[in-house]
């Protein structure tokens, strides 16, 4: 039986433990994308490098408290498989944007003024690509992301995880360079939106509400019709059923 206290300070923890991981994220991520520290500018994969140690970090730090999700479409998608309620996918959710504005915010704050112009470490696809190119792009690269979280998720790799930060990392690095002078690679509607909340710079921003929250939906469904076996299902379904408990815990307290 889950105690009722423990549910509340369950909530809690996870919320500061997104809201500090998704500030951190874009507080040293958006750090290493500062074009005026390099004389000559350096290349697009540095950026892309700089966000994937980072995660690692980050990670390292926070995945066992809350799993360190950083990502809307990461927590829809343990929403999707049962591993957390709803309720506490609103929690996570709400820290991750709480998180990335105060993250970005704080960056603005601590580095030169004129090295922080407008636009900086926004995501905005290609002037080249169309946005509907640059929507498939974030609908495709998400689903790749979510599709090596329930690779990393599945029972049948328990005894793999050793190496689990370091493989999030680059492999987020390795699909922004890619991705990233086509789309932004954002993956991530949090990261997206801070930049364009405290610049006031809404343009294209539907691609990134639209096409990472798809990518996690595809994703999910095509690793449960493809891959998922019995005994995963079996087991999200008996999380979900303790997650319900503890909903059921919290609903009785305030009733």
């Amino acid at each position: 039986m889950v105690k009722m206290g423990d549910a509340k300070k369950q909530y809690f923890v996870n919320f500061m433990s997104e809201l500090l991981a998704t500030a951190l994220l874009m507080f040293l991520g958006c750090m290493g994308c500062i074009p005026q520290t390099d004389n000559p500018p350096a290349v697009h994969h540095m950026s892309a490098l700089s966000f994937g140690l980072v995660v690692i970090v980050i990670i390292q730090i926070f995945g066992h408290v809350s799993g360190a999700h950083l990502n809307p479409a990461v927590t829809i998608a343990t929403i999707l498989l049962k591993m957390i309620s709803p309720a506490m996918g609103v929690v996570y959710i709400v820290a991750q944007f709480i998180g990335a504005a105060f993250g970005f915010a704080l960056l603005r704050v601590l580095m030169p003024q004129d090295w922080v112009v407008r636009g900086f470490c926004a995501t905005q696809p290609h002037p080249k690509s169309t946005p509907q190119q640059a929507l498939a792009i974030e609908i495709i690269i998400t689903c790749v992301l979510i599709l090596v979280c329930c690779g990393v998720w599945d029972k049948r790799n328990a005894q793999k995880q050793d190496s689990v930060p370091a493989r999030f990392g680059f492999i987020i690095a390795g699909i922004s360079m890619v991705a990233g002078p086509i789309s932004g690679a954002s993956m991530n509607t949090a990261r997206s939106f801070a930049p364009a909340l405290l610049d006031g710079h809404y343009y294209n921003q539907w691609i990134y509400w639209i096409g990472p929250n798809i990518g996690a939906i595809l994703g999910c469904g095509l690793y449960t019709f493809l891959f998922a076996c019995k005994d995963q299902e079996a087991a999200s379904k008996e999380e979900g059923e303790e997650l319900d408990e503890v909903n059921h815990v919290m609903i009785s307290e305030k009733s």
